[in-house]
């Protein structure tokens, strides 16, 4: 009981620290569905497996496996959620969506850093409609200061694609006087 606890504590500030999240995210019930899960409180490691979903408020994670690591003090260290892909998705205060996916996904708690690796893609939507996109084999996102990099990371190859949607022009009325 004491690390289901734990669990949702931290994946409550894992999730909600972003800057771009939903504020009310935070407060909304954590809830983690997996087909198995394996915590060993002495190694500091909990594993979910098999058709995992985790959601909170907005926030929902789909991956075929999803690893937490903390410390002896109880402090997460990192998340990592592998799929084929992994999904994520969360809405914003402005009403706007986040969407990424990559076949692996890694938040470092101790840097606020999220790491899109392997076929990675961020998407930003309005009313389901991309605003922006990014695909990359790799993209790092600095949940502290809003900072996206894409790149080819680790690999020889493989380019980065930016897509900025246009928006449609918002009419003026003309007002007869």
């Amino acid at each position: 009981m004491y690390f289901h606890r734990f669990t949702l504590l931290l994946l409550s500030v894992l999730l909600s620290g972003s800057a771009l999240a939903l504020s009310t995210d935070r407060s909304q019930p954590l809830q983690i569905v997996a087909n198995k899960a394996t915590i060993d409180n002495v190694k500091g490691i909990a594993i979910y497996e098999g058709e995992v979903v985790v959601t909170q408020g907005s926030i929902r994670i789909d991956a075929n496996v999803i690893t937490i690591n903390y410390t002896q003090k109880q402090d997460i260290e990192k998340v990592v959620a592998d799929g084929k892909p992994a999904h994520f998705k969360q809405r914003l205060d402005s009403g706007d969506d986040i969407k990424a996916k990559a076949m692996q996904m890694e938040y470092n708690a101790i840097k606020s850093m999220l790491y899109l690796r392997k076929d990675a893609e961020l998407h930003k939507l309005r009313n389901d409609k991309d605003l922006s996109s990014s695909s990359a084999p790799h993209i790092t996102y600095d949940t502290k200061r809003g900072v996206i990099k894409a790149g080819k990371g680790n690999t020889k190859d493989g380019r980065t694609t930016v897509t900025i949607y246009p928006q449609p022009s918002v009419k003026k009325s003309s007002s007869k006087k």
